[in-house]
């Protein structure tokens, strides 16, 4: 197997990798946010039933 046998697979590669990290970054962001939310939803329904005492 020669070096430049491996080239367009490393140019595959280059491509995949930066795609790969974008989705893994967005559905991670997107599952904090959806739990930050939950949280904050939370905390406003207690302080709600808080107020209305």
């Amino acid at each position: 197997m020669d070096f430049f046998d491996i080239l367009p697979l490393l140019g595959l590669l280059s491509y995949l990798i930066p795609i790969v990290l974008v989705s893994w970054f967005l559905i991670t962001f997107i599952k904090i946010q959806k739990e930050r939310n939950s949280i904050l939803r939370d905390i406003s329904l207690k302080l709600e039933s808080n107020k209305s005492d």
